[in-house]
């Protein structure tokens, strides 16, 4: 993959390419924001990395030696970040995840980390369950050990004959992949929550295997994962720029990364 910095998306490549890391000394400012949003981007790279030492103003949880070479780098160690890390490393790429400032720092310290896994697209469905059982699994490998799966259950209300009906629908598509889900009428629904009001309810899908991920949670665990893997996941790098590859006919590629 490499980033098309236009649409920042990602576009398939072929071959490999030399990947550089240029990194003038200076210090790392007291006083630098915590960034509002951020991005992940893979480069699919071979990669020839020289770093200069640098100055913290503070301790970060890994400080980590870039390597040489990597097969995959990843720029943001967010949400997306962590998780593309880990099933990378652990089908035998040798990865390096750079993070400007910590883990988490960016858009993925404050979400709400709701999950629910009775969805109206398939691919919602499967990816939500993925996850779901990946808390699971890292919770409870003795190796990783970080907790960030919280089964609270979902409850979906609903006024109306037609949203009743979606989630008829759902309901029915639980029971293909697997997923506890029922109907509830108006009166069960008390049952479920009772705080909830009933008198203007048509009915309600409870879904009880949902729950909500802790964003730090899940993040650690698949870092340490991704550790145990042999991935390298560099905090306090920053990502200055690419360097790009401009051909006769062809799209520009990226062919290094400057820290």
């Amino acid at each position: 993959l490499e980033l098309d910095r236009r649409s920042r998306g990602w576009t398939a490549v072929g071959a490999s390419a030399p990947f550089r890391h240029r990194l003038p000394p200076r210090a790392w400012p007291s006083h630098a924001p915590t960034p509002t949003c951020t991005s992940t981007h893979m480069l699919f790279r071979r990669a020839a990395v020289r770093l200069a030492p640098r100055a913290l103003a503070r301790p970060l949880s890994a400080r980590a030696q870039v390597p040489d070479a990597a097969d995959v780098v990843i720029v943001g160690g967010g949400s997306v970040g962590a998780s593309c890390a880990y099933h990378l490393a652990e089908r035998g790429l040798s990865v390096v995840l750079l993070e400007a400032h910590q883990l988490t720092s960016g858009t993925t310290w404050h979400t709400a980390g709701m999950l629910w896994r009775l969805r109206p697209s398939y691919v919602e469905v499967e990816l939500n369950s993925h996850t779901r059982a990946m808390c699971l699994r890292l919770e409870e490998d003795p190796r990783v050990g970080v907790a960030s799966w919280h089964e609270n259950g979902g409850l979906f209300v609903a006024t109306n004959e037609e949203r009743l009906s979606e989630y008829e629908r759902l309901a029915e598509t639980g029971k293909r992949y697997g997923i506890p889900g029922r109907i509830l009428a108006p009166e069960e629904v008390k049952g479920a929550h009772p705080l909830v009001r009933t008198d203007d309810l048509t009915g309600a899908l409870l879904s009880p295997t949902d729950g909500t991920v802790d964003a730090d949670g899940i993040v650690r665990a698949y870092c340490k994962g991704a550790r145990l893997w042999g991935a390298v996941v560099a905090e306090g790098t920053r990502v200055e720029g690419f360097d790009m590859e401009h051909a006769a006919g062809a799209a520009p590629r990226v062919s290094g990364v400057r820290l």
